[in-house]
């Protein structure tokens, strides 16, 4: 569950990256070519786990200074 929640967020993320020009499904699904690794899926995973730890860390940075 937690690693297509990373696929679909590196997805995601990459579609942002394309400027919305192609299908949302088609990259959160990996159905390209990876291109500096062998699986889409892979690659898509990466994105969404480095964009996940960033966020968190964010986050937190954020609300330690709040609360």
């Amino acid at each position: 569950m937690a690693i297509y929640f990373a696929q679909m967020i590196g997805g995601f993320i990459r579609w942002l990256f394309k400027k919305c020009k192609t299908n949302l499904s088609d990259e959160i699904h990996g159905r390209f070519d990876g291109k500096w690794l062998k699986s889409y899926d892979t690659e898509n995973y990466i994105i969404g786990l480095f964009s996940t730890i960033i966020f968190l860390g964010i986050s937190r940075y954020c609300f330690a200074y709040i609360f």
